[in-house]
């Protein structure tokens, strides 16, 4: 159908441009319009479909015709697609807990770490570490022996005594000092120290050594 318009012919019917011409039958344009006109969509009885979680799209339900296609496509999620989505990655990150006081360095340190993938935490004082080590019971502790208020191995018996108390597993310790003799390692034995980190050391020191000790890799 067209309607002529200050001399210009505006096209008005969508069918008109490259429909075909009607046929000596008697066709009539209104049927070719019925004929392309799709089906309305049903509803399961729903007036006002319910919002999505998103809060962003209405989801739209189909009625029970679509339901065969529906369940074959669930049953194509695997148990890791659901385990996936019910459990977030970060939740099973490794995390470390950094106690050093040289800013400069527990910094290198973090950022190593970071780029490793894993959780961290920094303090830079014994009593507030050990604050820190209760509320994160991190899997690994890298502890420097010298800190401002008390001894790094004071940290250390403190983290055993709770963990005797409560039944908690024992963090891998890896300690940071920069006196690798004998008698340290020594002490570190007795208390248990997975391994050292001897000053000065490069970012590769650290990723090697706490990834040896987070593989379970012997001492």
């Amino acid at each position: 159908m067209t309607e002529r318009l200050a001399d210009k012919i505006i096209i008005t019917d969508p069918l008109a441009e490259g429909a075909r011409q009607l046929d000596d039958e008697g066709q009539t344009r209104h049927q070719l319009k019925q004929t392309s006109t799709m089906p309305p969509l049903r509803l399961n009885g729903l007036t006002t479909p319910p919002s999505a979680e998103t809060g962003l799209i209405n989801p739209v339900f189909l009625s029970r015709e679509g339901a065969d296609d529906d369940d074959r496509q669930d049953a194509l999620r695997t148990t890791a697609e659901t385990q996936g989505i019910a459990q977030p990655l970060e939740d099973r990150r490794p995390s470390v807990l950094i106690i050093e006081d040289t800013l400069e360095l527990a910094e290198i340190i973090r950022v190593t770490l970071d780029r490793m993938g894993l959780i961290t935490a920094h303090e830079s004082h014994g009593q507030r570490a050990f604050v820190r080590f209760n509320s994160m019971m991190p899997d690994v502790v890298l502890l420097d022996i010298s800190l401002p208020d008390i001894p790094g191995w004071k940290v250390l018996e403190s983290i055993k005594e709770r963990q005797k108390e409560t039944g908690g597993a024992m963090p891998i310790v890896i300690v940071i000092t920069a006196y690798g003799d004998p008698a340290n390692r020594l002490v570190g034995k007795l208390h248990g120290v997975y391994s050292y980190l001897i000053k000065p050391f490069t970012p590769g020191d650290v990723e090697q050594i706490v990834r040896k000790a987070l593989s379970g890799a012997p001492r």
